[in-house]
């Protein structure tokens, strides 16, 4: 089925309200509160009910709820934000993220036709949230004569496997690679960029100094927030990260006279995504006798380890 990059296609609409049917008919059996929430998705309107199924593998719970709870005209507000608030680089129209969850989806449902939508497979599933393995070897018959048809995926050092029990094409995940996917995930941040991000944003910042008193004097650091990587808290809803900050000064001899290292916690409010664009400012105060110095900055991100340094010439 041909489908728009933006788009998932939909699901057959008799196909589709035989789903909703069906849960509903589960609902009815489950606790009232649970039948209030389903009560509150049937209620959506298509569009709503569509990003809601569309996002099911990236929403948090907290986000899902928030949703839910949302009144119907402020629904796409929430939606922009959702977008915006994974947006690698918020000054610009495109939004990578967006971008290549949808180009995954598209794919998913290109290369596993098993009776459902691709995207809604186990191997659609593990594809969207992985991206494509770094080698895929199939076994049409098994690993033997005897055996159902395997797939395995290799991310680095970690193998997914995906079994087809009935040889009817229904690929699943083997249970032990589903327990993997905790250790997939942690080595990813090793391997690849945070998040579905296809042009990763080189960490880095501007550093320049300023007068503060005699004898003393600031170091301020700007910080893109479009090139620092923040990780969702979903205790607190905030966007978190911490910057590792390493000051190094040295006279006009080279000798070395204050060196200090210190934790930035930083953390970004729902609210606050519209100011992503502009700059997160990180100050460090020098008090020297009058001199020449020089002072060399290193800043790391404790989210991906990624980390920069500048130095710089100022007179006391």
């Amino acid at each position: 089925m041909k489908t728009k990059r933006s788009t998932v296609p939909a699901t057959p609409r008799a196909g589709r309200n035989a789903l909703l049917l069906a849960g509903a008919a589960l609902l009815l059996l489950s606790l009232a509160a649970c039948a209030t929430r389903g009560r509150t998705v049937r209620g959506m309107s298509p569009d709503d009910r569509q990003f809601l199924s569309e996002v099911r593998y990236i929403i948090t719970k907290k986000e899902g709820k928030l949703f839910k709870s949302t009144p119907p005209a402020e629904r796409a507000q929430f939606i922009d934000e959702f977008w915006k608030a994974r947006d690698p680089d918020p000054s610009t129209e495109e939004n990578e993220f967006r971008d290549e969850y949808y180009r995954r989806i598209d794919e998913a449902n290109r290369l596993f036709r098993e009776g459902s939508p691709g995207w809604l497979s186990d191997r659609g599933r593990i594809l969207i949230l992985l991206g494509e393995p770094d080698r895929r070897d199939t076994y049409p018959t098994g690993y033997s004569f005897y055996e159902p048809p395997v797939e395995i995926w290799l991310y680095g050092m970690f193998p997914i496997i995906f079994v087809d029990h009935q040889r009817e094409g229904m690929y699943k995940l083997d249970p032990t690679s589903a327990r993997r996917l905790s250790m997939i995930n942690v080595a990813q941040m090793q391997l690849k960029p945070k998040g579905i991000v296809r042009n990763a944003r080189i960490f880095d910042f501007t550093l320049t100094v300023r007068a503060a008193a005699p004898g003393s004097a600031v170091l301020v650091m700007a910080v893109p927030y479009r090139v620092t990587n923040l990780v969702l808290d979903e205790t607190s809803g905030a966007y978190r990260t911490q910057l590792r900050l390493t000051v190094s000064v040295s006279d006009s001899e080279g000798k070395k006279v204050l060196e200090k290292e210190e934790t930035r916690p930083v953390s970004v409010s729902p609210d606050m995504l519209a100011d992503l664009g502009k700059d997160l400012l990180l100050e460090f105060a020098v008090d020297l006798p009058a001199g020449n110095y020089s002072a060399l900055v290193i800043l790391a991100n404790s989210a991906d380890n990624s980390q920069a340094s500048k130095e710089i010439q100022f007179k006391l």
